[in-house]
């Protein structure tokens, strides 16, 4: 599995409107290949980090450009740049 996690710095009141955004997108986000989940955590009121699941890395290279495409429309909300890295997972624990 890869993961590609996206930190995203908002704006305080923006939440409930980046969440209608992202639902007005499903459609183009079910059709990214090998994309399997993806979960938003607020972590404070500014701050969201967006965890996606991928089979493999080469997806998330190939997903490049729908990526962009998404979150451009996540601009007006955002107070600076998403910080985006990816990686493999290392270790797992299922309960």
């Amino acid at each position: 599995m890869h993961y590609r996690i996206t930190r995203v710095h908002h704006k305080s009141d923006s939440i409930q409107k980046m969440i209608k955004y992202i639902e007005s997108k499903n459609d183009s986000i079910k059709a990214i290949n090998g994309l399997q989940s993806i979960k938003i955590v607020a972590v404070s009121d500014i701050t969201s980090i967006a965890i996606s699941i991928y089979e493999n890395e080469q997806q998330v290279i190939d997903a490049q450009e729908q990526f962009k495409e998404i979150m451009v429309g996540m601009m007006p909300f955002m107070t600076k740049e998403p910080e985006i890295s990816n990686g493999d997972v290392i270790w797992e624990s299922q309960m």
